[in-house]
């Protein structure tokens, strides 16, 4: 379901570049001291606000290409008091030529946009460019997870990775909850009250 603008969120990302940063640079001191965690395609930041604080011994990436959602979470972040999560209100391919090979810990990719339609298939995060660009820099036995409650995209996902050099370490088309491993978003909440199964693939390097 697509958000609303609202000013208020765009605003608040302008204003708040200890959190949301405009330009990713692999040399900061944040992307330096601790190993990184992505979340491509972050929305109001449930997960990554849950994650972080749980742990605490890494920093983590939140990528939202929406910017009024992009708000939402660092509003939720800044409230929360997360310290080890900065935002990037952007695309994810603006960053991927920027970082090196090996360099990050691992990547969540929950509940992403599906692009249904043929002709936006190159859109779709676990489109091939996508997957091989994760195993690029993802470090050595680094993993992927993924999670969504699209049947399509599920099955799509699955013919996509045969196309790389992941391993698959666990296919669940429906995947029950771990909460002492696993941390839920708002859509995952929503889904899991109707009754929608929820498939989750884990993938390592």
């Amino acid at each position: 379901m697509r958000t609303k603008y609202k000013q208020w969120a765009v605003d608040y990302v302008d204003e708040h570049p200890e959190i949301a940063i405009q330009k990713f640079d692999i040399n900061d001191d944040f992307f330096q001291e601790k190993p990184v965690i992505f979340e491509i395609g972050s929305g109001k930041g449930e997960f990554i606000a849950a994650i972080s604080l749980a742990h605490p011994e890494y920093n983590y990436l939140a990528i939202e290409r929406v910017k009024t959602v992009a708000g939402m979470m660092c509003r939720k972040l800044v409230e929360q008091g997360n310290k080890n999560v900065k935002v990037f209100p952007w695309n994810a391919e603006l960053i991927f030529e920027e970082i090196k090979e090996g360099f990050v810990h691992s990547i969540y990719l929950n509940f992403s946009d599906p692009w249904p339609k043929k002709k936006h298939e190159k859109r779709r995060l676990t489109f091939i460019t996508f997957l091989d660009q994760y195993y690029r820099i993802l470090q050595s036995k680094g993993r992927l997870y993924i999670k969504t409650d699209n049947d399509g995209l599920y099955e799509y996902t699955k013919e996509e990775i045969k196309l790389t050099k992941f391993k698959v370490i666990s296919d669940e088309e429906n995947y029950e909850f771990d909460a002492d491993t696993d941390f839920i978003t708002e859509y995952e909440n929503k889904f899991r009250s109707v009754g929608k199964s929820i498939h989750r693939i884990i993938l390592e390097k």
